[in-house]
């Protein structure tokens, strides 16, 4: 038989004080769905209490908004629906999946600097082919100057 907790033993559990556990509650009972019958005090399962402690991870230590915490638990509870799967093997997934989106900002990251060096490389190819093509043209003019002074030379020696 499971055994359900009252307020104050979730609160001791979780290390957080009762009236955050009520807020919780209130915040998040799409997730929790806690029922109380009229004249009983509140207990939760220990379904519940996972997900107190998932919400208390994705605050405290996560530290996601309230709204960005209900969107990660209800993409966890679509995941888990559609896909039929255990609480370890869908946290698996979640982690998988978090290690990709990391890998791949890693090579977003690398790309983009990647880029920036083929930009740079390209600025010092214009200006090499630049400099080529002004000693290129310097040995051209050379060439026809030297071309000019041998006709003044030799037109020099006719006279």
């Amino acid at each position: 038989m499971e055994q359900n907790l009252a307020l104050h033993q979730v609160s001791e559990i979780l290390q957080v004080e009762q009236s955050t556990v009520r807020f919780w509650e209130k915040e998040f009972a799409e997730f929790l769905d806690v029922k109380v019958k009229k004249g009983q005090h509140k207990r939760f399962t220990q379904k519940q209490l996972e997900t107190f402690s998932q919400i208390k991870e994705l605050l405290y230590t996560e530290m996601y908004t309230i709204k960005g915490a209900k969107r990660k638990l209800e993409m966890e509870r679509t995941l888990t629906c559609a896909l039929g799967i255990e609480s370890n093997f869908k946290t698996t997934v979640l982690f998988m999946f978090s290690s990709i989106m990391q890998e791949l900002q890693g090579y977003r990251e690398e790309s983009r600097k990647l880029g920036e060096q083929v930009g740079r490389l390209r600025e010092q190819k214009t200006a090499i082919e630049e400099m080529l093509l002004e000693e290129r043209n310097k040995g051209f003019f050379e060439f026809l100057k030297d071309k000019i002074q041998l006709k003044k030379t030799s037109g020099q020696g006719e006279a």
